[in-house]
């Protein structure tokens, strides 16, 4: 999602899901409810299926907040 956003661009939640997934452990896939509550955390939804990482500050502040 950081490239992404340098190139001022946004990501699908498929798209998302397919870079997420090698990195999994065990191959244990998490529900996507699992998956869509860090999303929130970390990005802002874009229109209907699209994703935007959130300012550092903003996911900052929100951390600190829990």
């Amino acid at each position: 999602m950081r490239r992404l956003e340098r190139e001022k661009k946004t990501a699908t939640f498929d798209e998302i899901i397919l870079n997420i997934l090698p990195l999994l452990k065990n191959g244990v896939t998490p529900p996507k409810q699992t998956i869509l509550s860090v999303l929130e955390n970390i990005a802002d939804r874009v229109g209907e299926d699209s994703w935007r990482l959130k300012l550092e500050k903003e996911q900052q502040s929100e951390m600190f907040d829990l």
